[in-house]
């Protein structure tokens, strides 16, 4: 654990005093997750309070400790007060009057906009392993998918994992459910908990929010990542996304539509669009047809994609080479490099970190990443989808030689 205070010696001879600051990606991390510490009790205002949420939360006193002596080091103005730190956060950090060592990319990122996290704050308070709502949604949606295809495959492992990936991609490919959709998912899982609720209907419940509707209904949705605006000129705001202008889809509904909640949305619908292109164009692509076995989310989510080439022997099928895949979109290259880890579940002959064609095409966005996983994190190779899909077709034309 790093000191409170350390005493040292600047260059030029002079005594220092405090702490170590040398990473400022630590320093916006603290403050990420005490702000999403605030947003958190100010969600729970009205609810029992806990003896804590008087004071502010830890994390973000600690990264202002460490932002102050950021300021001396630099003779800069420090926030005089928690308010005016606030006030920091809603601007970029380029704008901040203290220089901090973070990348071009990430300099030009915030920590709040309007009365929520950014993204960029987003993925530093998930750094923290902070107790935000978000994550705790998303936690128990992963659950919720793993009882629902736990108890709907049984004793049968290779079932469970198919349902798993089938359940899995749902979440990517309905943003929005109507009650009479959910009855038909309802038929196909038809298992229930001891109190007749079906598990698909308990994972539609941690993962969506109802809405009453009735009948006909219309809504309004971007046709790049089919989630909903509010109207026709408002942007989605999902990274990558092409938009264009909204198109409006008719449903039919008995009593609720369900449309996804903010974390299940930011955490597993937005990064899951590259994961579910990936899938779509190997297992679409004739030329692999037989000669390359594609599955999605194997070993309940261990990676995103193992892909396995065949080679046939006096009628026998051999696995000749195995791929593994997981494929991140996060806001920030150094951040996602700090937290990045390959599960060892699966062995794998080569194993690639996918990177979405947006993120890819970010200057310096490629080179920061792979800075970062040197000497951390061995034997990864960094990627494009594009380049994926490419590098699949000509190792499945090697190997079938």
């Amino acid at each position: 654990m790093e000191r409170a205070f350390e005493d040292g010696q600047h260059g030029d001879g002079s005594l220092r005093t405090g702490p170590r600051v040398d990473d400022d990606y630590l320093t916006v991390t603290m403050l990420s997750a005490g702000l999403a510490g605030i947003l958190g009790r100010r969600s729970r205002a009205g609810q029992v309070s806990r003896r804590s949420d008087g004071l502010l939360p830890a994390a973000w006193r600690a990264g202002s400790a460490r932002l102050w002596w950021r300021c001396q080091e630099q003779g800069a103005s420090a926030p005089e007060s928690d308010l005016d730190l606030l006030a920091w956060c809603a601007q970029p950090f380029a704008a901040w009057p203290v220089s901090l060592s973070l990348s071009a990319q990430d300099l030009q990122s915030c920590l709040v906009i309007g009365e929520e996290l950014s993204g960029f704050a987003e993925q530093s308070a998930r750094v923290a392993v902070a107790d935000v709502e978000a994550e705790w949604t998303e936690n128990r949606v992963y659950q919720a998918l793993r009882t629902a295809a736990s108890v709907s495959g049984g004793d049968d492992d290779a079932q469970v994992e198919r349902i798993y990936a089938v359940l899995r991609r749902r979440l990517i490919d309905h943003p929005v459910v109507t009650d009479l959709e959910l009855k038909q998912w309802e038929r196909e899982f038809s298992r229930t908990d001891g109190s007749g609720q079906t598990y698909v209907r308990r994972l539609v419940d941690e993962a969506y929010v109802p809405r009453p509707a009735s009948g006909a209904h219309q809504y309004l949705r971007c046709p790049g990542c089919r989630n909903t605006v509010p109207d026709v000129r408002a942007s989605c705001g999902t990274p990558g996304c092409p938009a264009g202008t909204a198109e409006t889809v008719a449903v039919r509904a008995l009593a609720v539509i369900y449309e996804q909640h903010r974390a299940t949305r930011r955490f597993i619908h937005d990064p899951g669009l590259v994961e579910a292109r990936i899938l779509d164009a190997l297992s679409g692509n004739e030329e692999l047809a037989g000669r390359v076995q594609v599955t999605p989310y194997p070993g309940i989510d261990a990676l995103d994609i193992l892909i396995e080439f065949l080679k046939g022997d006096s009628g026998r099928v051999a696995v000749a080479e195995t791929w593994g895949a997981d494929a991140k979109d996060q806001e920030s290259a150094r951040l996602l490099g700090k937290a990045f880890s390959w599960p060892g579940s699966i062995a794998c002959d080569r194993r690639f970190l996918v990177l979405p064609a947006h993120r890819a095409a970010q200057p310096g966005y490629v080179g920061e990443l792979v800075a970062e996983l040197d000497g951390r994190v061995g034997g990864i190779e960094v990627v494009d989808e594009k380049r994926l899909i490419s590098m699949v077709t000509a190792a499945a034309r090697r190997l079938a030689r």
